[in-house]
């Protein structure tokens, strides 16, 4: 699978310690950084479950810096409706194309962060209400599961309602890596992760983990408005992938 060239592992290493950073900075986006390296010589089957491994395993990491900041009883109802969308968008895969799932999901994040980006006041909405949150988390499930976009859905709710950097990301942080551990579930009762996903996994846990420490490190660093804005460009930057991978 993976081969023994000096070339190719320097590239694969960078990609999991890009990978690890880039979610110890924001809380997400692993398989978006990963694959970007990763396609060039790993076919797509091997890339989703290697991806989202080192995506738990980065969160994980994360956790240490982030700990204090879990929002766990204001997860919970986009947990519970994760569990309702998850199965519900694997049933609709039958009946739907995820290809044209991802392509309203690109050009939705093109536009909406675009506008975000540019607009000096972004508008705000003032609401704490739970059975909103648990169907924000259905939409994620529903994603979730017929695309693997789980995480867009309560990272975009969480912007909307103009909480800060530390709350939102005890949110979806930790929404995220659950959904994800789930994916990781499915994929190995699936029967694709195998033991050469294992040897890889193995090979990138390192630079997996330093790159989560070094951006979690950073975010720390960060005030309210830049990481908004850093968050806002890597949804961009996804929608953008998204829609240049349907139109190729």
């Amino acid at each position: 699978m993976l081969e023994l060239n000096f070339v190719i592992l320097a590239v694969f290493l960078v990609g999991a310690l890009a990978g690890g950073f880039v979610t110890g900075l924001t809380g997400f986006g692993t398989a978006l950084v990963v694959s970007g390296f990763w396609l060039h010589f790993l076919d797509p089957i091997t890339v989703a479950p290697l991806a989202a491994i080192c995506s738990v395993a980065g969160q994980v990491s994360s956790l240490k810096g982030t700990w204090g900041y879990l929002q766990w009883r204001a997860v919970t109802p986009f947990l519970i409706g994760a569990a309702v969308g998850l199965p519900v968008g694997s049933q609709l895969l039958d009946y739907v194309q995820a290809d044209h799932i991802k392509l309203g999901v690109g050009l939705f994040l093109i536009c909406y962060c675009s506008y975000f980006l540019l607009v000096k006041t972004p508008p705000r909405i003032d609401v704490y209400n739970r059975l909103a949150d648990t169907g924000v988390g259905v939409i994620g499930g529903l994603m979730g599961g017929m695309a693997a976009l789980s995480g867009p859905a309560p990272l975009i709710w969480c912007q909307l309602r103009g909480l800060a950097k530390t709350v939102q990301r005890g949110i979806y942080q930790p929404y995220n890596m659950i959904v994800l551990g789930v994916s990781v579930g499915l994929h190995g009762i699936n029967g694709r992760i195998t033991q050469d996903i294992g040897l890889a996994f193995l090979i990138a846990m390192p630079a997996t983990l330093i790159g989560a420490r070094i951006g979690v490190a950073l975010y720390h660093r960060l005030d309210d408005k830049l990481f908004q804005r850093i968050v806002l460009s890597l949804l961009l930057v996804s929608g953008t992938v998204l829609v240049g991978r349907w139109l190729t």
